[in-house]
């Protein structure tokens, strides 16, 4: 890497908004799922292949409403260890990349340039991820967690020709 080149840091946070959205709206689903499972007295038909008995299909949306509040559980401490402990932001570093890792507590975890192989992205349900391929695993970061396209765009590029850099000076 040339010398005048500085460590870039990218801020990481996941928005308070959509995480308390994402509460608000599996909470909903689970105490809409609640009543369902508790009233529930008829049968059910999925896709016309899984028939259900009506004690059968008030197990499946109980399920359903359990599921509904883990993911409320999950929302409520990142949320929770956001605000508590922070999230580690995306580093550049001359030599590596550090960014943040697990759950429920985000640290920061440092990875060789020279260890990533490849980048890619992609999207699920409107959250973005870029890909740092290696040897022997794939680590995510959350490029919603940026905060802006401009950041979104800049991070893979940035990091592209740092990693190209890398390899053009062995």
């Amino acid at each position: 890497m040339p010398p005048d080149q500085q460590p870039i840091s990218f801020r990481c946070r996941p928005s308070p908004k959509v995480m308390l959205f994402c509460c608000l709206f599996f909470g909903a689903c689970a105490a809409v799922l609640s009543h369902k499972a508790s009233t529930n007295t008829r049968g059910l038909i999925l896709n016309g292949i899984f028939e259900f008995s009506p004690s059968s299909a008030s197990v499946f949306y109980w399920v359903l409403a359990a599921l509904s509040v883990l993911f409320v559980v999950a929302g409520g401490l990142t949320i929770l260890t956001t605000l508590v402990h922070g999230v580690p932001d995306v580093v550049l570093a001359a030599d590596s990349i550090s960014f943040p890792v697990g759950f429920p507590i985000k640290r920061p975890f440092s990875l060789p340039y020279s260890q990533i192989t490849g980048l890619s992205r992609s999207e699920v349900s409107g959250q973005r991820f870029l890909m740092l391929h290696t040897a022997t695993k794939k680590h995510h970061i959350v490029l919603n967690w940026l905060g802006s396209k401009v950041a979104e765009e800049s991070l893979p590029q940035e990091l592209a020709q740092r990693l190209t850099e890398g390899t053009s000076q062995t």
